[in-house]
């Protein structure tokens, strides 16, 4: 067996060790998107579970929704991982945006609510999040 089939097949065999050692986890994000105090309909909500982010290992995408006519959304997902899953959410809005541009606010699911329902209850798009993008293309 040639050198780099070995490496191949020890790889393949590492990986698989590590998806029998992972175990699932959930989360629940729930809440209701505001604009100027206005409740947000059609507003675009996705459930991450964060990864190194590279071309080789991205974010894992979980759910998506959009909000109903009250601006309220309901998000589930679900991931087998060897460590404690890291869930976040980014909205895709265009509030008080210029015209032409959306932002993209993001905001991390607390450690707590793993296994559980994190409620944001009001999310104010007019509130800059921790990780805040415009843009204008």
């Amino acid at each position: 067996m040639s050198i780099a089939r070995l490496a191949v097949t020890l790889l393949v065999l590492s990986l698989a060790a590590l998806e029998v050692n992972a175990y699932l986890q959930n989360v629940t994000v729930k809440g209701t998107v505001l604009c100027n105090n206005k409740r947000a309909p059609n507003v675009h909500v996705i459930l991450y579970e964060r990864d190194m982010g590279t071309i080789f290992d991205p974010h894992d995408k979980l759910d998506r929704v959009y909000t109903d006519e009250e601006g309220a959304f309901k998000l589930y997902g679900e991931e087998n991982e060897l460590f404690e899953i890291e869930p976040f959410i980014k909205i895709h809005h265009t509030c008080n945006a210029k015209p032409g541009c959306e932002h993209t606010s993001e905001y991390v699911v607390p450690k707590s609510k793993i296994g559980g329902t994190y409620d944001m209850t009001y999310v104010s798009l007019q509130a800059s999040s921790d990780k805040d993008e415009v843009d204008c293309s």
